[in-house]
């Protein structure tokens, strides 16, 4: 009896303050990367869904002129919440920084593990859940997205709205219901996929209602009505654009790759065989899905995906009743996600070309979800298999960050020669036509870029806007 404190002081050592220790450490490794790589340049989307829309607000003649701006389609995707959180900065800034913008957009994956732990936090090993979740989503495997703003903010916050609408909609309430509406409306407003949000609220309600037995029918009746609404509202006036800006691109695009590259998506879409079609979906799907722990191999990457699928389909259904399934949903959005991009994505490039850093995120945050389900739902010996997911967490971290180190510098380095070139391109659009988006805003003073060639230059020479 005499050692129980003292067995308890081991027990928080190691369940708590080593654990928390370690998980700062990585978060500030995470922070001092973004910080001392982030550029403010803008890189391929940054100018069409950043630059000209904040453009288009400052030479609004009215209110209602910037509102329609700012909700207007981008692409296939409306991205009125992440233009808002642009917009926010810009007017605190009073121009437009690219780096702010990346550290910005990277805050969203720290909302994501502030949602893991919250979903966890009655566990005892929350704290070394917290630290494998890290270590899985703070590494070198997702450069290229972390660096590029516009993709960031899409793709983490799209899923940080997406968990926080399934994690409030626990044990509903109308406060939490309301606040619930309003994350999924986030998600749904900055990036097409977000939709899938309200199809997981309502299975949480549905759950509630039938499997727990403490919500009446009405919850997910009110929920099936907000949803109509909000998706009706997104639905109006939207257009789809991926048939007709390929189309466009053939005519006036003096790319020779881009030419090929939409060209060969148009080839794509041109009778396809029903079998054909649902094949290269699902290659592309499960390749997706499988990226993160094979990146080099498209084969081993769709093996893993059903893999991983597979997993997720058997804690769901084994433990369908329990009365917390946030982490199956949080697994079943990403899934959806997953989904979505391969609708987007499949008839335009290979299973091969999933495998990039940018996508892999996807497939990362599954790993983790998933990860965090098996070690909550699992009936093994607990502390044997959180040592061993730990373990294997530091050397996949460890390793990721050695081997994407170079390839993430060449990928920054690319963008310093472009910039030093004078070219702003955006892929699958017109040539000339983003450069002249940029030169406009810093005429405007809107943006304010870097001296030339950067980063060698020096820091007191003035910007150029050539």
């Amino acid at each position: 009896m005499t050692s129980s404190p003292v067995l308890l002081a081991k027990s928080e050592l190691f369940t708590r303050w080593l654990p928390l220790l370690a998980f700062c450490a990585v978060l500030g490794n995470h922070f001092w990367y973004v910080n001392s790589h982030a550029i403010n340049i803008p890189h391929q989307d940054d100018i069409y869904d950043f630059i000209e829309f904040v453009s288009l607000v400052e030479h609004a003649d009215n209110t209602s002129d910037a509102l329609s701006v700012l909700f207007s389609q981008y692409n296939d995707h409306r991205t009125s919440a992440t233009r808002a959180l642009v917009l926010g900065i810009y007017l605190i800034e009073g121009e437009l920084d690219f780096h702010t913008l990346t550290l910005a957009a990277n805050l969203g994956l720290w909302l994501i593990l502030l949602l893991f732990y919250l979903t966890v936090r009655k566990e005892k090993y929350r704290w070394v859940y917290l630290l494998i979740s890290a270590l899985l989503l703070l590494n070198l495997r997702t450069y290229e997205i972390t660096l590029f703003s516009q993709a960031a903010f899409a793709y983490y916050y799209v899923c940080f709205y997406a968990f926080a609408c399934i994690f409030l909609l626990h044990r509903v309430t109308l406060p939490k219901f309301l606040l619930a509406a309003v994350f999924c409306t986030l998600s749904s407003l900055t990036l097409a996929s977000g939709q899938i949000a309200w199809l997981l609220g309502l299975a949480s309600l549905v759950h509630q209602c039938l499997f727990v037995g403490r919500r009446s029918l009405i919850w997910p009746a009110m929920w099936l009505l907000v949803a109509a609404v909000v998706l009706m509202l997104w639905h109006a006036d939207f257009t789809p654009v991926a048939h007709r800006l390929t189309s466009e691109l053939i005519m006036k695009s003096s790319d020779a790759p881009l030419v090929v590259l939409a060209g060969g998506f148009r080839t794509a879409l041109v009778d396809p065989s029903l079998v054909q079609t649902l094949v290269r979906y699902a290659v592309f799907f499960f390749t997706l899905l499988g990226s993160a722990p094979f990146y080099f191999s498209a084969v081993a990457a769709g093996v893993a995906g059903f893999v991983l699928l597979a997993v997720l389909s058997f804690f769901t259904l084994k433990f369908y009743q329990h009365d917390d399934i946030r982490l199956a949903l949080y697994c079943w959005f990403i899934v959806g996600f997953a989904a979505a991009v391969t609708v987007g994505r499949s008839l335009l490039a290979g299973p091969d070309y999933i495998l990039a850093s940018r996508y892999s995120f996807i497939s990362l945050l599954l790993v983790c979800s998933l990860v965090l389900l098996l070690l909550v739902r699992s009936a093994l010996g607990r502390r044997p298999l959180v040592v061993i997911i730990l373990a294997l967490a530091v050397v996949y971290f460890a390793w990721l960050n050695s081997h994407f180190e170079t390839t993430a510098e060449n990928y920054t380095n690319g963008r310093f020669t472009t910039y030093n070139r004078g070219r702003f391109p955006v892929m699958l659009m017109p040539v000339g036509e983003s450069g002249s988006i940029v030169k406009k805003a810093i005429s405007a003073g809107i943006y304010n870029p870097p001296c030339r060639p950067f980063p060698r230059c020096d820091a007191d020479q003035p910007p150029s806007g050539d």
